[in-house]
Formats: structure tokens, C-alpha cells, sequence
């Protein structure tokens, strides 16, 4: 048993993580589902959120998606609902393949189906809206939300994960899409890795203070 243990530390060195690296990860998706998956009943402030777990770039194989560690940073501080944007049909967990089909998607301009609904969405005066980069737009699952509820008169406030697109002008198309909601187009663009680590919940709390919050 001592030479696994033994065994297992130096693959970790091997790769680079030392073994309270790897406590910290898994220390961090735990809290973040925590958070994530207790609302309060009195909150006007929802965030909505798509994230991927799986095989991701740049990061490895995660149990949270980096965009739902963001949400989780937001819902904290602001003490807000969530609601995650489940599809129907799940995406493959392999990178790769994930990829081909979110390509596919994007040009058959797909409106894929998400689980379950948001029952009281008019309740709430303020949305934030999260989602992960992909080929450059928001993912096509991202449209079908954004055409199931009436956005009017609310505050949407906008979050999203990339590998070095930034925002990839994503903020307009949303402020195009929902043209009788308030966007807020000074949105949040975190790199996976950074969305991931103190310094991006750090950055995440400085951005909803300059916002207003």
C-alpha cells in the first residue's frame, strides 16, 4: 500500500501537481456545487449558466464546468438563485468529439432542447447569463434560452468562459437578441485556467463591484 501511495506522488510531481494542488481542485468544484446547487426563496437576482463538464481544453477532465465556477462566484457573493442549462441530450464528455458536434450545431444553426424550466423567471429583476465560447459564438443551446423567456424590462448582466476569444462580440449578439431587456455589455471574459483559481473569484467579486453590486 505504501509504494502505491509512494507511486502516485511521484506521477503527480511527474505532471506537475503536487497532492495539495490536487486537494485544492477537488476542494473547489465541491464548494462551487454547493453553492450551486442550494437557491433561497426571496433573491430578485438569477443566474443562468451553461457550463461543460468532462474533457475541457487547457484544463483536463473536470467535474465543474469553468463557467459554472464563475456562476458559483456570483451566486456567493450575491447570495442569488441559479439555474444550470441542462440539455437534453448531453454532450460528449471527449473534447474532441464535443467540438465536431458543436460545430455541426452551429452551422444547422440548432436550437438543441434543455431540461426542465424556469417556473418563476418573472420574478426576478436581474439575470446574469453565462456560457462557455465555442467556435466563436455563444453555444446554440444559449439561443434556444434566450428565445424561451421574455427578457423585457430586465437587467441581464453577461459572464463567459474562453481559451483566448475573449467575449468573441457574443455580448452584442445577446443585446440583439433580447432588444426590450437592459444588456449590460461590460460583461465578464475569463480564460478557463483563470475562472478556475482564487485570482478568478477574485477578479469575478471586483467585476460585479464595479457593475453595481
Amino acid at each position: 500500500m505504501r509504494q502505491k501511495i509512494i507511486l502516485f506522488t511521484i506521477i503527480l510531481i511527474v505532471f506537475g501537481l503536487g497532492i495539495s494542488e490536487v486537494t485544492a481542485i477537488s476542494d473547489a468544484e465541491t464548494q462551487a456545487n454547493n453553492i450551486l446547487n442550494k437557491n433561497s426563496t426571496d433573491s430578485d437576482v438569477l443566474i443562468v449558466y451553461f457550463s461543460r463538464t468532462g474533457e475541457n481544453y487547457n484544463v483536463g477532465n473536470v467535474e465543474v464546468g469553468n463557467t459554472a465556477m464563475v456562476a458559483s462566484y456570483i451566486k456567493e457573493y450575491l447570495k442569488a438563485d441559479s439555474f444550470e442549462i441542462v440539455p437534453v441530450d448531453k454532450y460528449p464528455d471527449n473534447y474532441d468529439e464535443c467540438a465536431k458536434l458543436a460545430s455541426k450545431e452551429k452551422d444547422d444553426n440548432a436550437r438543441p432542447k434543455i431540461q426542465g424550466k424556469i417556473d418563476n423567471f418573472d420574478s426576478y429583476k436581474t439575470v446574469f447569463i453565462g456560457y462557455p465560447i465555442w467556435w466563436g459564438d455563444l453555444p446554440m443551446i444559449m439561443y434556444t434560452f434566450l428565445e424561451d423567456y421574455n427578457f423585457d424590462g430586465k437587467n441581464v448582466y453577461l459572464f463567459n468562459t474562453h481559451e483566448g476569444s475573449g467575449d468573441a462580440g457574443t455580448y452584442k449578439t445577446v443585446q440583439s437578441k433580447l432588444p426590450k431587456a437592459n444588456v449590460n455589455i461590460d460583461g465578464l471574459a475569463m480564460d478557463g485556467k483563470t475562472a478556475r483559481s482564487e485570482a478568478g473569484k477574485q477578479q469575478t467579486i471586483n467585476w460585479l463591484k464595479e457593475s453595481g453590486f
